[in-house]
């Protein structure tokens, strides 16, 4: 009885020993293969996005070809020039030596700028200024397309080719945002090609409101400006110059305005689109000081330059939204943001200057879809 118990008991045991071994075994091979394992799983995710991002941008392209198509050159020659484009990159200046590098950025962006004029003169030579201005920009959203594609393509092959889980995870991560962006410039062109207003427009929608009819002339270049009575105080209005796709230099513009006035103005007002933060409300209309402009550098240095020359308060009014929602056609509730816009401006001039005094309001961003004068198209 004891001897037949005990035979069962190494019996017992030597399937328990068996078993800890084969385990040993397993874990030993997995962890030898998991993480191979897991960079495979990562490649074939970061294959079916490169598959999306390349549609994106062949899909862009072929739209902005024939847009450009009907302007004067047929679409071999406009595939042609675009290929001669693409890749197109401006060189940020020295700043080791940061003397000088404000003048110099302005520099290149003045040359970048002109550089992309003249090409769409060339592309589409029967365009009006407005059809180019928007056929540029609607070129430029193909063009972030194509480098956010090659930029995915050039870490997927790269870590393909070397197994490294490092590179694989790096772009994995990403790629929901990286995704969501090139989805966004993606449905940019379409808002470009039918010239209508974008998130970032919101600015030089409020100044159109604000100047409620009246003739706007020429100040500085691709800005407009007209004066008008608000609270009984004399605002001069200026905001880009429509109905194309231009920002314009509306740094020049203040800078010339209050230079012409040798600083007699006691308020300057801006009013842009930011960005809003995960969790905050879309059109979220907030208040404070400084420049409000999305700009590299050389406009905002003007409006501060100037507005500290002459001890001018700079007032900013900025309507919250996503950042990709700036670039992509106008919602609903970004849109109707411009009564609440228009009031807080009106609730700043009471407050923070005397009837009589001279204020300049900037109505800053993208004026695509957004003309010079009420119910007008230009």
């Amino acid at each position: 009885m004891n001897q037949e118990l005990g035979i069962k008991l190494m019996q017992t045991n030597q399937s328990d020993w068996f078993s800890w071994i084969f385990f040993l075994i397993f874990i030993t091979i997995m962890q030898f293969y998991a993480s191979k394992l897991q960079a495979q799983l990562w490649i074939n995710e970061i294959r079916k996005a490169l598959a999306k991002l390349e549609e994106y941008t062949n899909d862009a392209t072929k739209k902005f070809v024939e847009e450009a198509s009907k302007y004067g050159r047929p679409k071999e020659e406009v595939e042609s020039l675009f290929k001669r484009i693409k890749g197109f990159f401006v060189i940020q200046p020295v700043t080791l030596d940061p003397f000088g590098a404000v003048k110099r950025l302005e520099h290149l962006l003045e040359s970048s700028r002109d550089h992309l004029n003249k090409f769409m003169v060339e592309i589409a030579p029967k365009a009006d200024e407005w059809k180019r201005s928007n056929l540029r920009d609607q070129m430029s959203g193909v063009l972030a397309l194509d480098m956010i594609y090659r930029i995915v393509r050039h870490y997927f092959i790269l870590g393909r080719r070397t197994q490294n889980l490092i590179y694989i995870a790096q772009i994995q991560m990403l790629l929901p945002e990286i995704l969501r962006i090139a989805k966004a410039y993606w449905k940019a062109g379409e808002a470009f090609r039918r010239g209508i207003p974008i998130g970032d427009s919101i600015g030089p929608m409020v100044a159109l409101r604000l100047m409620n009819g009246a003739e706007p002339k020429e100040v500085a270049e691709n800005i407009v400006g007209a004066e008008v009575d608000i609270e009984g105080r004399r605002v001069f209005i200026i905001k880009a110059k429509g109905p194309g796709s231009e920002v314009g230099r509306p740094g020049v513009a203040i800078e010339r305005i209050v230079e012409s006035r040798e600083g007699n103005v006691s308020l300057i007002i801006m009013i842009d689109a930011a960005a809003k933060l995960e969790g905050e409300p879309t059109a979220e209309v907030v208040e404070g000081i400084g420049a409000a402009i999305g700009d590299p550098g050389p406009e905002k240095l003007r409006i501060e330059e100037v507005a500290t020359k002459y001890k001018i308060p700079l007032h900013a009014i900025a309507i919250k939204e996503d950042p990709l929602d700036a670039i992509t056609s106008m919602r609903e509730e970004i849109a109707k943001s411009v009564d609440e816009v228009i009031e807080r401006v009106k609730m700043a001039i009471r407050s923070k200057t005397l009837p009589g005094d001279f204020v300049l309001i900037a109505g800053i961003g993208n004026t695509v879809g957004v003309g010079n004068t009420m119910g007008g198209a230009s």
